[in-house]
């Protein structure tokens, strides 16, 4: 009755195999360079909170006199590598 004997798809027949190959290999690429993406930035934020995280024990350490002038030098020396 709605598909006077052409199939479905207004007539037309419905969305063939061979375009439903190039619609998923640019969806799996969306997926892939979001992951990517998203997991990039939280390795580069990770890195930089410990390094900043560590110079700011470091200067607390300083500041209480836990260690002296020298080993405040050497140690900030190292963690600016």
């Amino acid at each position: 009755m709605f598909c006077n004997g052409f199939g479905g798809f207004r007539g037309y027949g419905g969305p063939s195999f061979f375009m439903m190959i190039p619609m998923l290999i640019i969806f799996l690429l969306v997926i892939y360079f979001v992951f990517k993406a998203v997991t990039s930035k939280n390795l580069n934020l990770t890195a930089n909170k410990n390094s900043s995280n560590a110079m700011d024990i470091l200067n607390e350490r300083f500041a209480k006199g836990e260690i002296n002038e020298e080993e405040y030098a050497s140690k900030k020396k190292q963690l600016l590598k």
